[in-house]
């Protein structure tokens, strides 16, 4: 027993080094870059906002750069479920939403990632938000 936390001891094994998925020189490369880390300058925030669309008319344009999945509270049960948002590239920053009919009517259309689009909030049925999508050259 050990006399501090009345516990039995424990046998710690060392870890073995990370392992870095790359030649010696491709890493040497990154570390030497590393070090000028502090000449560069911020071009896009990759962590995800949330964009609400919240009157009839409000639209944001944007280049479509896939799904991901996220939490939400179901409102009836209170649980935690996943659900797949759409992403998009709004002025430099990663917006997305989690909207069932937008994320459908997104895979519905076939929208390949990297293209640009409108979203514009339709009007609301229901509790359903209705949105058109419309591609932009």
């Amino acid at each position: 027993m050990d006399q501090i936390s009345n516990s039995a001891p424990v046998n710690y094994e060392p870890q073995t080094p990370v392992s870095v998925d790359m030649d010696a020189a491709a890493f040497s490369a990154l570390v030497d870059a590393s070090a000028k880390l502090k000449e560069k300058k911020p071009v896009i925030t990759l962590t995800a906002e949330y964009i609400e669309l919240a009157k009839p008319g409000e639209s944001f344009r944007g280049i479509f750069i896939g799904f991901q999945d996220m939490q939400v509270t179901d409102q009836a049960t209170g649980e935690l479920k996943n659900i797949q948002a759409a992403r998009f590239l709004v002025d430099k920053g990663v917006k997305i939403n989690g909207g069932v009919v937008l994320v459908n009517e997104v895979k519905r259309a076939g929208i390949n990632s990297g293209t640009p689009v409108e979203v514009t909030f339709k009007e609301k049925k229901g509790n359903t938000k209705i949105y058109t999508i419309t591609l932009l050259s």
